[in-house]
C-alpha cells in the first residue's frame, strides 16, 4: 500500500523531470539530446547509473527517492542485480533490452516507460546505439542503490 501511494508521486515527478530535460529557456527551441553528445548543460554523463538526487519521502517515512541518469553503451550488458524498491524507467535516447528473471525480454526505445517491481532480478542490455534513461527509484532508505545478484 505504501509503495502504491509513493509510486503515483514518483510518476508525477517523472513527468515533470521529462519536461525539464527537454525544455530550454522560454522562446528557444529545445535541441534533441543525442546519445554521446553534450547535455544541454554542457556535459554528457558517463556510462552507468549517475545519481542525480537522493532524498527522503516525507509522506512515507523509511522510504527515499533516487533519481539517476542511466547510460548503457551499445550492446553493453549491465550485471544481474535488483533494487530494494520500485524502479520507474523513462528512456530518453536509444534503446535497450530489458531482461528480467522469469519474464520475456522487452525492447524499450526512446519515449518508452517501464516499471520494475521491487527486488526483481534484471540485467538490461544496450541496443545498437546504446540507451539513456531517467530512472526514479522509490527505495528503502539507507539501502544500496543496486544489489548484485549473480548470473
Amino acid at each position: 500500500m505504501r509503495f502504491g501511494y509513493v509510486a503515483a508521486a514518483a510518476a508525477l515527478a517523472l513527468a515533470g523531470c521529462a519536461i525539464a530535460i527537454d525544455h530550454d529557456a522560454p522562446g528557444e527551441t529545445a535541441a534533441p539530446l543525442a546519445f554521446g553528445h553534450a547535455h544541454p548543460h554542457g556535459h554528457a554523463p558517463p556510462p552507468g547509473s549517475n545519481e542525480m538526487m537522493r532524498a527522503p519521502i516525507q509522506a512515507a517515512p523509511g522510504l527515499e527517492v533516487i533519481i539517476s541518469d542511466v547510460v548503457i553503451p551499445p550492446h553493453a550488458s549491465v550485471p544481474w542485480h535488483y533494487h530494494p524498491g520500485e524502479e520507474f524507467v523513462y528512456v530518453i535516447e536509444g534503446s535497450a533490452i530489458h531482461r528480467e528473471e522469469n519474464q520475456p525480454d522487452i525492447v524499450l526505445t526512446s519515449g518508452d516507460s517501464y516499471v520494475i517491481r521491487p527486488e526483481a532480478r534484471h540485467s538490461p542490455v544496450g541496443g545498437p546505439t546504446g540507451a539513456r534513461a531517467v530512472v526514479f527509484r522509490v527505495h528503502v532508505a539507507g539501502q544500496p542503490e543496486r544489489i548484485l545478484a549473480g548470473e
